[in-house]
């Protein structure tokens, strides 16, 4: 591989030390720290926003963030002998943050926050007039739902999971259609700025030694403006269901980003209405539309049956949810 690959690393003002692997990528150690060498379907204009993006985000104290590395030409894709296209991004020699270690988690948190103070500070001194994207389309993601339901209906005869899925489907659309009716409206600034898009365990590196560590955030495919608090929503939903829906960890995660940015109760109110959408029944029929039909495999069926059984456990974790008074922290 390193040999398919020379001429690819001669691109880059870089020695190279050893070559590593990570997931779907190569992890170069090299004299000028560890870089990330991956495959690439993105075009230079989204590479070109990304690149500027993450420099504003370093220049404004943001600084372990998986900037792009352009090669000797000043290009940020490079193409192999056979014309495949490659992108070098700095990174960290770390790990992914263990999502049920609550020190980890409190500093995944605070990287949180920090992410979010250069993220508004970016937008608002920098790129004021880019575009807020909304990631949330409610109206949208029910009428898909939908459209898969209406699908399945014609089936005959039903398969186990289309069986399932038509009899779990009233009340998770009845789930979707309230949040579309409830939707809560971006009426201020106060929590507009550049998104992570994906912040979760995935995306979080734990970085040096256990007397001085510190977070370094990668994967910033869906990054874009909007509401922050998708961010956070995001961040308490994957680690919160990985912790079996522990209220407490809710909370301290709630507090913890209090300390940094400040929260009202129609904060907690839009977090909460994020969680009330069905989101996995409605990715898992996704799943299902865009795969093939011929063989259903068991594990959707899993899926399905783990949605509903979990069901339960979401619900009286909103229960609390919506119940929390924030004047009282």
């Amino acid at each position: 591989m390193a040999e398919k690959m020379s001429e690819v690393f001669e691109m880059y003002d870089v020695s190279l030390d050893h070559i590593g692997r990570g997931r779907g990528a190569m992890l170069l150690h090299t004299d000028k720290g560890v870089r990330q060498l991956r495959a690439t379907t993105v075009g230079e204009k989204r590479l070109q926003a990304e690149y500027e993006f993450k420099e504003h985000m370093y220049q404004a104290g943001f600084w372990h963030i998986d900037r792009l590395v352009k090669n000797v030409e000043e290009e940020l894709i490079t193409y192999d002998r056979y014309g495949n296209p490659f992108v070098m991004r700095m990174y960290f020699d770390g790990r992914e943050m263990n999502v049920n270690n609550k020190n980890e988690i409190l500093l995944a948190v605070d990287n949180l926050v920090a992410l979010h103070r250069a993220g508004r500070k970016v937008w608002q001194e920098i790129d004021r007039d880019m575009q807020i994207r909304e990631r949330n389309d409610v109206k949208r993601r029910n009428r898909e739902m939908k459209r898969v339901h209406n699908y399945i209906a014609r089936q005959s005869p039903k398969r186990e999971f289309e069986a399932l899925f038509m009899q779990a489907f009233p009340y998770f659309y009845a789930q979707g259609l309230r949040c579309e009716q409830a939707k809560a409206e971006i009426t201020e600034d106060t929590h507009m700025g550049y998104c992570h898009g994906t912040y979760n365990h995935h995306s979080v590196l734990v970085c040096g030694s256990a007397d001085n560590r510190y977070i370094a955030t990668i994967n910033f495919e869906k990054y874009h403006i909007g509401n922050q608090l998708q961010d956070l929503y995001y961040f308490i939903r994957k680690t919160v269901e990985k912790n079996g829906y522990t209220y407490a960890l809710l909370t301290t995660i709630l507090e913890q980003y209090q300390l940094g940015i400040p929260l009202r109760q129609a904060d907690v109110e839009y977090i909460c209405g994020l969680y009330r959408y069905p989101e996995k029944f409605y990715k898992l029929s996704n799943q299902y539309m865009n795969g093939a039909k011929t063989r259903i495999s068991p594990k959707m069926v899993e899926k399905l049956n783990r949605i509903i059984e979990e069901e339960e456990k979401k619900q009286a974790l909103l229960e609390k949810l919506s119940g929390y008074n924030i004047s009282k922290k």
